[in-house]
């Protein structure tokens, strides 16, 4: 629980979650952070199709930081080490595809500025 994992759960309560006090997960497991960056997307499409165009930018604001500040950091290292790590094709072939979608989304959140 450092101060990243500490920056994490203050994302979320921003965006108005909490992490149910059966979770047994850290805040910052990237799988908790990928559901989160679902979270923001889906705010931000519900949020546009209600035309509160102002919220559903917040909320791509939102993406763009967490995305910029807490995936993008780590997760390209992440991936390598488990491609190198493993002789699974699944697992190689998993992280590989995370690793090209979070280029992808970094590159979405950087057009959309």
């Amino acid at each position: 629980m450092g101060p990243s994992t500490a920056d994490v759960r203050r994302a979320y309560l921003a965006a108005g979650l909490n992490l149910s006090k059966t979770y047994a997960d850290l805040p910052d497991h990237i799988a908790t952070e990928m559901e989160f960056m679902q979270f923001l997307c889906a705010e931000e499409t519900r949020l546009a199709q209600e035309g509160n165009n102002e919220a559903a930018s917040k909320m791509k604001d939102m993406q763009r930081e967490f995305h910029k500040n807490h995936i993008e950091p780590w997760v390209g290292d992440f991936a390598d080490c488990i491609e190198r790590s493993t002789t699974s094709p699944f697992y190689k072939a998993t992280a590989s595809l995370l690793k090209e979608f979070v280029k992808s989304e970094t590159d979405y959140l950087s057009e959309a500025e």
